[in-house]
């Protein structure tokens, strides 16, 4: 295990480079996708690279009846077909109504070959989704 840290510098156009060390230790290949996981509460930001360099990642939003056992039948489905959630979150919109479940899922591992619209189309069959939208990263 290798641990070390590095001061980098935001330009003036809000970027930082991250210096040849850290992407030699990391494996980073110009094109790496990183994720991105900001905190302003602990003002922290942690970047995670995908171990694959093939992901497929994309962001998704559900709103969802607040009642047990939704949030299960969602990723249920997202399981059946093979996605691989990277991060999560899920909070009440209003109790016993509505909650939203938002995600960071790689879709490169999907079982078969799937548009992003029949990915939403199965994951509101689920019949507890009530909205569902999907954003590929670029």
């Amino acid at each position: 295990m290798t641990r070390f840290s590095e001061v980098v510098k935001v330009d003036d156009r809000g970027r930082i480079v991250i210096p040849g060390s850290t992407r030699k230790v990391m494996k980073l290949a110009p094109g790496a996708k990183l994720m991105m996981l900001v905190d302003d509460e602990e003002n922290e930001i942690r970047l995670t690279p995908f171990i694959d360099q093939n992901a497929n990642p994309v962001q998704m939003r559900v709103i969802m009846a607040d009642k047990q056992g939704a949030l299960a039948k969602i990723t249920a489905a997202i399981g059946e077909m093979g996605i691989n959630l990277l991060y999560e979150e899920a909070h009440v919109l209003k109790k016993g109504v509505e909650a939203e479940w938002q995600a960071i899922a790689d879709l490169a591992p999907m079982k078969e070959a799937l548009s992003l619209d029949q990915v939403k189309a199965r994951v509101l069959g689920t019949k507890v989704a009530l909205e569902v939208e999907i954003k590929k990263y670029d």
